[in-house]
């Protein structure tokens, strides 16, 4: 072999090893980069997970105070008593009643002040409302007595642990805010459970043309849509709720409540081909 060939053999490997550290230090930079943001991702939601149950430590005895010196609110005409620790309807929540058919059967899921069975109790042949919340149970149930309703029954429940049947129309108004606190009842305005529990057992109690109604904030369509396509529910339709009038959104700022842009979900259970149901 000739000393140029040699050495150009000779070069071409020095080239090659260069190539490959070269490789090496670029995957490792890499890594390091990954690894320093996903580090940075958790430790920002930490503490925006703090800053909120921060915030809600704050926020929970101001409403109660407010709820106190401001206990009741008129919705269409309708005057609704609030209880110290229960969530003021604040939202136009009322429209929900939009969604109801004559004759449904209809769950509210988590009914507060019990703003939705008042409006829709009117068109439903019988409505259960629910609530872990003991004071939302009797506050819904005086709301309803003082509407003159009798097709509705309230009782205490921890999502649909005390629910049984199916039902026509089931309203949801989730907490908009992720975070937990040791007394899951006291927590009107907050919960990491009720998302998940929703979606994992409400196939168990709609009809089979039934409806979800969910109030929630109007950005987590994607979450929505997907959360219903794991269980086999359809989003049918995103639609804002009601503009506030002016003293509703000067209420609203009162009690730290804006900027959610809240929007109702309606989903329904995806119907299975005739073929594939004669199949099953």
């Amino acid at each position: 072999m000739s000393q140029n060939v040699l050495i150009e053999r000779l070069l071409k490997f020095k080239l090659s090893c260069h190539s490959a550290v070269g490789l090496i230090a670029m995957r490792v930079s890499l890594t390091a980069f990954w690894s320093n943001l996903y580090i940075s991702g958790v430790l920002v939601m930490r503490i925006w997970s703090s800053a909120k149950h921060t915030f809600m430590i704050f926020w929970y005895p101001y409403v109660r105070m407010l709820n106190v010196i401001l206990p009741s609110i008129v919705v269409q005409k309708k005057r609704l008593v609030v209880f110290p620790d229960v969530y003021k309807p604040l939202e136009n929540e009322y429209a929900c009643a939009d969604y109801c058919r004559a004759g449904d059967r209809v769950l509210d899921l988590g009914c507060g002040s019990g703003v939705g069975a008042v409006f829709c109790a009117p068109k439903a042949s019988e409505l259960l409302a629910v609530d872990i919340n003991l004071s939302a149970v009797k506050n819904t149930a005086e709301n309803c007595r003082l509407n003159g309703l009798s097709n509705v029954t309230v009782k205490q429940s921890d999502m649909f642990s005390a629910v049984d049947g199916k039902f026509d129309l089931i309203l949801a108004n989730p907490p908009y805010l992720e975070a937990e606190f040791a007394d899951n009842d006291k927590q009107f305005a907050t919960s990491v459970r009720y998302l998940p529990m929703l979606f994992a057992q409400v196939r168990e109690h709609l009809a089979d043309d039934g409806r979800l109604l969910i109030q929630y904030p109007i950005w987590f369509r994607g979450l929505i849509e997907r959360l219903g396509a794991e269980r086999g529910l359809k989003l049918v339709e995103v639609k804002r709720m009601p503009l506030k009038s002016p003293a509703l959104l000067l209420l609203s700022l009162l009690y730290m409540q804006f900027g959610f842009r809240s929007a109702f979900y309606l989903l329904e259970p995806v119907q299975m081909p005739e073929t594939k149901k004669l199949a099953a």
